[in-house]
């Protein structure tokens, strides 16, 4: 028999504002954050918005790209995460968003 694993859950609610925290720190706008890895404007307003999940194959290429981890993206983990990024994420939680 197989034993499962505990992993930590994955954060679907909080995926959009830690892309957007990735946004923030780049100091790009919105449309040319989404062409440096490749999705469309209109699904990267929707994911940021939490209207639309982050598949795997966008979140590979933010992590690529942005230097931060698939589980900052998809759990929340801060872990090795660009100081820029965790300060922006703050700002946002702070905010409200």
């Amino acid at each position: 028999m197989i034993k499962r694993m505990n992993l930590p859950k994955i954060d679907l609610d909080g995926v959009g504002i830690r892309v957007e925290a990735v946004l923030v720190s780049s100091g790009l706008k919105d449309g040319e954050f989404a062409a440096t890895v490749g999705i469309d404007p209109s699904s990267f307003s929707k994911i940021i918005q939490g209207k639309k999940p982050l598949n795997a194959d966008m979140g590979f290429r933010i992590s690529e790209r942005w230097d931060v981890s698939m589980d900052y993206l998809y759990r929340g983990r801060l872990t090795g995460i660009p100081e820029k990024v965790t300060s922006a994420l703050r700002n946002l939680e702070n905010i409200g968003r």
